[in-house]
């Protein structure tokens, strides 16, 4: 048995014993009032000889609903097995008083059993009908909790995604470099160091944006692109040459998101980054 069916039975059995033991308080209670008064054992055996047997019938309907909800694309298909479900409960609880009647005394003198299943249908359908309707919340709300703890691994798995992606797109050996080479210029060229670090700070800004979307207007891609070329131009100095050629109608067309930052990355580190004799890397784009 699952640890969650595990824990629906210790729930139907708390239930059930808590009704059977208000039911044989108000037998005592109503036999002292009519004169007749009922003793504790007679009481609690008769409440929880009667009642306890909706334990299993409990749970036997539980299991039904559990398999069969009423739910959005499946209730011409649960409903008659809900209904089968509750008619095989109300005659099973009118087998077991006609079966049990020598030991309890159901009946002072036991009745057909067309009778007493007829009572059992009186007594016994709407209390099958109600287990259901419990049932339907106990299994609704096992699946909203269950649909919490998801979105809760997918929040944890997106941070861990966009972790990654900060790690991809601002390769370790590129942030070394760039701080490297800001050291260096703080103490030849201040200012070019402040444009070094404020560039680098636009990058990481863009990487930790709690606002990621798949798509963005080409001039903020283009700035990301001009932020990151800052730094590698300066690392670089005159071995990159960067030529811009960007139709003004493409600006605001939407693009996805870091399209072009690995492009131009794998540009300067497989192939400027690697010689010694200027280079030249262009940007084009047009309508088409």
């Amino acid at each position: 048995m699952s640890k969650h069916f595990l824990s629906v039975l210790w729930l139907v059995l708390l239930w059930w014993t808590a009704y059977a033991l208000m039911f044989a308080t108000q037998v005592v209670s109503m036999g002292e009032q009519q004169g007749n008064p009922t003793s504790w054992n007679e009481a609690l055996r008769y409440s929880f000889g009667g009642w306890m047997t909706w334990v299993p019938l409990s749970m036997a309907l539980y299991w039904l609903v559990f398999h069969f909800p009423i739910e959005r694309g499946r209730v011409m298909r649960a409903i008659p097995v809900l209904l089968a479900g509750v008619a095989l409960v109300v005659v099973l609880r009118a087998i077991y008083v006609y079966l049990t009647n020598p030991l309890f005394g159901w009946y002072p003198s036991l009745p057909p059993f067309t009778d007493v299943l007829w009572t059992s249908l009186r007594n016994n359908l709407m209390m099958a009908m109600t287990v259901v309707g419990v049932s339907h919340a106990l299994v609704f709300y096992r699946q909203a909790r269950e649909r919490e703890h998801k979105v809760a691994e997918l929040e944890s798995h997106l941070a861990r995604t966009r972790l990654d992606m900060l790690r991809a797109q601002l390769n370790p050996h590129f942030l070394f470099n760039a701080l490297n080479s800001v050291a260096e210029m703080v103490h030849q060229d201040a200012d070019m160091a402040d444009r070094m670090l404020v560039s680098l700070s636009a990058l990481l800004r863009d990487s930790l944006s709690a606002e990621q979307m798949q798509l963005r207007p080409l001039r903020n891609e283009l700035a990301v692109v001009n932020h990151y070329l800052t730094i590698e131009k300066i690392r670089l100095g005159d071995r990159l040459q960067i030529e811009w050629n960007i139709d003004d109608r493409c600006l605001d067309v939407a693009t996805p998101m870091l399209i072009l930052q690995p492009l131009v990355e794998n540009a300067i580190v497989h192939a400027i980054a690697r010689q010694r004799t200027p280079s030249t890397l262009r940007l084009c784009g047009r309508l088409d």
